[in-house]
């Protein structure tokens, strides 16, 4: 069987992979997150037409901001414009993310106010609304939804392929992960501040903006769907087996849970991963890297946060790990630390790039492009 894991360049900013494998004859395919906007949406089809996809038998979205999720939702608004102008178009199988808002709603709409009066709140319920917006293009596209967590553990749809769930603990509803993490209710609970409408919002998150958004966004981030995949038939004698982890945006809470829960931990190492948050410092831990103990660590990264941050960097060097990042900062005003790093560079001057594994299980041959060599850098 040839198992291919792409890594794709979200155009500014974002997460996507693309797995690709043989079962019964048949080409199977799994996209895990979709990036930001309509030109990551963009950036997905032209991969999938390139490499002949026709369908995608499984949708992962890991949770619920929008540089996971609003390319997948502008990818199936696309498809389902295509499928009725009665024009090829790509079908969705299954779905596992995120739980919408109960009522379907974002919880606190900014309806009403101007523009420029809203700004600062429309970040804390954006990722709510967009992913109950995706909840809607996925119910019209007829798409069976499941949302996965330790607790609820989804059937693995596929037999050439092993997939191992590992968080969150739980599923929590969307309009929930925002409304605990900023201390606010909709329905007045004890310990937390009653909100009727947009006043009470305004009140309440003009107080602490800054520190609740953060709070709000650790709270997604922690919440998202990691899962590790491998080839289910086993490598031939001598060959080490390939394990790829994707744990979206993972940070410190999540992996410290993941690391406390012994069934969970012993499932952690795998061969390849993708580094959360976009190689940010709140992402993943130290205790959490050295056990995945990666042989290649991707990270995907635009231009738009100064990313990936240099102790991340030395962090995953000092596993020996080799580095490749589906871009480099180039950006003078948010610098990251690669920004200007002389030799190999990864990409070559800033341009973007897919990352490819290529896996023959039955000659037990693995190989990436382009090389991990290139990112090998003293930061």
């Amino acid at each position: 069987m040839i198992l291919k894991v792409s890594f794709l360049y979200c155009v500014s900013h974002g997460d996507c992979a693309v797995i690709t494998f043989e079962e019964n004859g048949d080409r199977k395919c799994i996209v895990v997150d979709g990036g930001k906007d309509s030109s990551s949406s963009k950036a997905l089809r032209d991969h999938l037409d390139a490499d002949g996809i026709e369908k995608i038998d499984l949708m992962v979205g890991t949770h619920i901001d929008s540089d996971h999720i609003e390319g997948l939702n502008q990818f199936l608004k696309e498809e389902l414009r295509r499928k009725d102008r009665g024009d090829p178009y790509i079908p969705v199988g299954r779905f596992w993310g995120p739980v919408p808002s109960e009522d379907r709603v974002a919880s606190i709409s900014p309806a009403g106010a101007s523009a420029g009066e809203v700004d600062w709140q429309r970040y804390v319920i954006e990722s709510v609304a967009q992913n109950d917006r995706l909840f809607d293009q996925l119910t019209k596209a007829g798409v069976k939804i499941f949302h996965p967590a330790l607790d609820n553990q989804p059937e693995n749809p596929f037999h050439s392929v092993a997939i191992e769930v590992l968080g969150p603990d739980t599923q929590i509803p969307a309009d929930e992960i925002k409304s605990t993490a900023l201390g606010l209710t909709t329905r007045g609970s004890r310990g937390s501040v009653e909100i009727r409408g947009l006043e009470d919002l305004r009140g309440a998150v003009s107080r602490n903006f800054e520190v609740m958004a953060m709070e709000a966004d650790r709270t997604a981030n922690n919440q998202s769907i990691v899962f590790r995949l491998a080839p289910a038939a086993s490598m031939p004698p001598g060959c080490e087996p390939w394990t790829f982890l994707f744990p979206g945006d993972a940070g410190a809470s999540a992996w410290e849970t993941m690391l406390e829960d012994a069934s969970v931990c012993g499932r952690l190492s795998a061969r390849v991963l993708k580094v959360p948050h976009h190689g940010s410092r709140t992402g993943i831990t130290s205790a959490a890297a050295q056990r995945v103990k990666p042989a290649h660590s991707i990270i995907s990264v635009g231009q738009e946060h100064g990313l990936p941050d240099e102790d991340i960097l030395q962090m995953v060097q000092s596993l020996e790990s080799g580095i490749l990042c589906t871009q480099r900062n180039s950006n003078p005003t948010k610098r990251s630390a690669c920004y200007g790093v002389s030799g190999d560079e990864c990409p070559p001057k800033g341009d973007p790039q897919t990352i490819t594994f290529t896996i023959d299980t039955d000659a037990g041959t693995g190989a990436v492009a382009p090389s991990p060599r290139a990112c090998q850098h003293s930061w």
